[in-house]
């Protein structure tokens, strides 16, 4: 649907279920959501059916999309945007890379969602929110023309303690 210099992005897949659920399990990606549940293949059939049913919305409720790595076609990742508020004009951001992290793939998948959000949905600001102690994504949302906004503190339990959130947001300017 959408095809960067390094990555495409597709719609979600029911058939990529169980890769979803392997990567949300996966220690760093379960770490980095704030995830304290276990993610099957069933549970995420039934994502995918909600991000389709919600997409298909007019105007839509989501964008989400899987990430492919353009060297193999591989699937890499998921992305969007989610708590879509078209009278608003803002919407929340989310990722999760699965697989090959620190390769710069998920920057460019962000900026690609970005595009999607100011340049076809007609959006004016893309929300986002990070555990504080995930400096390296903190990081690779500011490449991406991510700015931190604010702090929630202790406003989420990770690793077995509570840990402040960092707020960050976009607006079209920001990528001028």
């Amino acid at each position: 649907m959408v095809v960067g210099e390094r990555v495409a992005l597709g719609p979600v897949r029911k058939d990529l279920a169980a890769t979803y659920a392997r990567w949300v399990n996966s220690e760093g990606v379960r770490y980095g959501l704030g995830n304290i549940s276990m993610a099957t293949p069933e549970s995420e059939e039934k994502w995918v059916d909600d991000v389709i049913e919600k997409g298909a919305d007019r105007p839509p409720k989501v964008a989400e999309f899987t990430i492919y790595d353009r060297s193999d076609n591989a699937p890499v990742g998921t992305v969007g945007l989610f708590k879509i508020e078209h009278e608003h004009g803002s919407a929340e951001f989310g990722i999760l890379l699965g697989e090959r992290r620190g390769q710069g793939l998920g920057t460019e998948a962000t900026r690609l969602v970005l595009d999607w959000a100011f340049g076809t949905l007609g959006l004016r600001n893309v929300l986002l929110q990070v555990l504080a102690w995930n400096v390296e994504a903190q990081r690779a949302y500011e490449r991406a023309g991510f700015r931190r906004v604010g702090v929630r503190r202790d406003a989420a339990m990770s690793r077995g303690a509570q840990v402040d959130v960092v707020l960050m947001d976009v607006v079209p300017a920001d990528l001028a």
